[in-house]
């Protein structure tokens, strides 16, 4: 379900950073140990910044089809690199006390882990938050409002070796894999079956966001399975001179978000 305003005169909540919870398995992380800044300071005068803080709502009326987008449960957040200019001024994020000497590499890892926790602007602070909370915790949702799924995000922070001809083979793969699952939606959402030629990496997003608002299904599980069900129920194909247009900076914002981290989500 969408939440797309805020109520007027609410309480500002505690963000999700503060969590309290310990892992359910593996070795207990560490408490954090945040620097404090002066208690003169412009900055200790400032509110710490939290999740709320980051909320913000599309213009509706700038989006090509303003059906509630089905699967997200909360309003999308800013992150750090994709913010207005100056928003971090008005707030404080307590840093972590960063040990003396020379880092080892599993110091520089749980300084960057006690960094993206405090930070609720962080790129991947969803992750961690998700991660420590454990299998059995509380729901966490990315920023874009879809909720988190642990064992996805646990698989993701394991540690992976490198190696490059199996890094190259997957990539490869995953390129013909895809081409092959976006000819099949164009042939089965456009009435001629006709790909849209250069377009066609924005295309399949804005199809996978027509398919997912009919059938009600989260956009990160449309694919070509789903538009024969889409097909099966009757819902007309579309003649792609007359559906598709560029997308506005506004479309363009949301499909980013819907986009980033989308493997990671719950499947419902």
């Amino acid at each position: 379900m969408d939440t797309n305003t805020t109520t007027r005169g609410s309480k500002r909540k505690s963000t999700e950073i503060e969590v309290t919870d310990p892992p359910k398995r593996g070795k207990q992380a560490k408490k954090s140990n945040a620097v404090k800044p002066d208690a003169n300071s412009d900055e200790e005068r400032k509110p710490r910044l939290t999740t709320p803080d980051l909320e913000y709502d599309y213009d509706r009326s700038q989006l090509r089809d303003p059906r509630a987008t089905p699967g997200r449960v909360k309003r999308p957040r800013w992150d750090k690199f994709r913010m207005p200019e100056g928003f971090m001024e008005r707030f404080y994020v307590p840093e972590p006390e960063n040990p003396k000497g020379r880092l080892s590499a599993p110091q520089k890892a749980d300084l960057f882990t006690q960094k993206c926790l405090l930070d609720p602007s962080e790129p991947f602070h969803d992750l961690h938050v998700c991660h420590r909370k454990g299998r059995e915790g509380s729901p966490t949702y990315d920023s874009a409002g879809f909720q988190l799924d642990w064992e996805k995000v646990d698989r993701w922070m394991k540690p992976k070796a490198y190696n490059k001809s199996r890094m190259v083979t997957g990539m490869e793969n995953a390129l013909k894999r895809d081409e092959r699952e976006q000819q099949k939606m164009y042939e089965l959402f456009f009435v001629d079956g006709k790909a849209p030629g250069t377009e066609g990496y924005m295309v399949k997003d804005y199809i996978k966001d027509h398919v997912s608002k009919d059938l009600g299904i989260p956009w990160h599980q449309i694919g070509p399975e789903q538009l024969v069900e889409w097909e099966k129920r009757g819902f007309p194909k579309q003649k792609f001179e007359e559906w598709w247009r560029q997308p506005n900076e506004e479309e363009r914002r949301r499909m980013s978000n819907m986009m980033s981290g989308a493997s990671l989500r719950k499947d419902f």
